[in-house]
């Protein structure tokens, strides 16, 4: 598969899932290319929920074959000096807080970063049915 075809057909399958608009798809350029850039324009609640949706994210590209299409970079080989993984940058917009828990009585805490203190945060959930 070309790569013009095969960064259409990315587009096209996370579309069906984020919605037309959402999804930006790139080839790379010179040295790069190959590779593909792939920005999802949604928001994550915190890191966990990031990680979530790249998980998901992959498992579409999977189960429409495209993974096959992407391929890999480096050995399979613990000893190797380049790693291995996916030619794939996979991009979202950046997440509202860095940690959020959910407490025994239903409120939400979150974090802004790393060093900050929790806060309460409103529950869109309940505030959206009220």
């Amino acid at each position: 598969m070309e790569t013009i075809a095969r960064n259409r057909a990315i587009k096209k399958t996370l579309e069906t899932a984020f919605g037309r608009g959402k999804v930006r798809v790139r080839g790379g350029r010179g040295t790069s290319y190959g590779w593909v850039d792939i920005d999802i324009d949604w928001t994550p609640r915190d890191v966990e929920q990031r990680r979530e949706m790249e998980t998901q994210v992959l498992a579409l590209l999977s189960i429409a074959g495209l993974m096959k299409e992407i391929g890999t970079y480096g050995y399979d080989d613990p000893g190797s000096d380049y790693g291995y993984g996916s030619r794939m940058h996979l991009g979202f917009n950046t997440a509202r807080y860095y940690l959020t828990q959910r407490m025994s009585d239903g409120t939400m805490i979150a974090k802004a970063d790393y060093h900050s203190e929790w806060e309460m945060i409103p529950d869109t959930a309940s505030a959206g049915a009220a």
